[in-house]
C-alpha cells in the first residue's frame, strides 16, 4: 500500500470502491483546504463515493477525504493533526506611520 507521504507528494492516489455494488477505479485528488493555523490536505473525487467507502478509505490511506457536505477522517484523529505549515508564507507586517515635530 502507498503510504500517506507519497500521496501527498505525487498529488492524487488510485482507489478502488463500490459504489451501488459495483465496483469501480476512483482517482482521489489531493485538495488543501486553507485554514487560521495552515493547510488541511483533503482527498477528494471527482464523483459520488458512499460514505461508508468514504469512511474505510479515510482508514486505509489515514488521511481526510471530502465530498461536498461530508467530511471523513481517520479514528482518532481531526483536522489539527493534518495541518501542514505554508511553505511560502505572505506575511505582512505594517508599522504606523510617523511623524516627528519638534517644539518651538
Amino acid at each position: 500500500m502507498i503510504s500517506k507521504e507519497e500521496i501527498l507528494k505525487r498529488g492524487y492516489v488510485d482507489v478502488k470502491v463500490y459504489v451501488s455494488g459495483l465496483r469501480q477505479s476512483h482517482r482521489l485528488k489531493v485538495v488543501r483546504e486553507r485554514t487560521k493555523r495552515g493547510l488541511i490536505p483533503f482527498l477528494m473525487s471527482d464523483h459520488y463515493l458512499p460514505t461508508p467507502e468514504m469512511v474505510r478509505l479515510a482508514e486505509q490511506l489515514q488521511l481526510p477525504l471530502k465530498q461536498k457536505d461530508v467530511v471523513v477522517f481517520p479514528r482518532g484523529k481531526m483536522a489539527g493533526d493534518f495541518i501542514e505549515k505554508e511553505e511560502n508564507p505572505t506575511e505582512v507586517t505594517m508599522e504606523a506611520e510617523t511623524l516627528e515635530a519638534e517644539v518651538e
